[in-house]
């Protein structure tokens, strides 16, 4: 989109949709293949282990197969499109050094933007909600074992320091 030559704004546009749609499908299949895997992995666990409890409610695999290709193809190819577009101007400018490491700080700004858009999108589209924390039965024996593996701390301290 940011390449140099006599490219008119129609032909720029035309990149940037072209380049969403690529980035859309290529989101709809990763987000529909990693729904499915997951959601798979998950029921397995249940079925291996029957106490076994989500701490989330699994997504629908096809709204979050959307989400994913809207969030590729909009808001991936937008920080993609503008990120190589600052970077082409900052290489004219900058020594390479510099240039270089401005390019490592960029990628980890736009990974964090692109992954806190994702959340308000999906929050946004119903695939991911924020559900009330369930209370957690906490089995009696787990405490004492803890209780004891505290308590047994203190004397594993004593002990090494009467061997010292």
């Amino acid at each position: 989109m940011f390449e140099p030559g006599a490219f008119s704004l129609l032909n720029r546009c035309g990149t940037f949709v072209y380049k969403g749609a690529v980035f859309a499908a290529v989101g709809f299949a990763a987000g529909l293949v990693g729904t499915v895997l997951s959601n798979g992995l998950i029921s397995m666990r249940k079925k291996m282990d029957p106490n076994f409890e989500t701490p989330n409610k699994a997504p629908p695999t096809l709204l979050n197969s959307l989400t994913w290709a809207l969030h590729m193809g909009i808001s991936s190819n937008f920080r993609y499109q503008t990120l190589n577009g600052i970077e082409f101007l900052l290489a004219k400018g900058l020594p390479p050094l510099a240039f270089k490491s401005l390019v490592v700080v960029l990628t980890c700004l736009n990974n964090v933007l692109g992954g806190m858009s994702f959340v308000i999108l999906a929050r946004l589209t119903g695939s991911q909600s924020i559900e009330e924390a369930k209370p957690v039965a906490v089995e009696v024996g787990l405490v004492a074992v803890k209780e004891k593996l505290i308590d047994g701390g203190e004397d594993l301290q004593s002990n090494q320091s009467t061997y010292k």
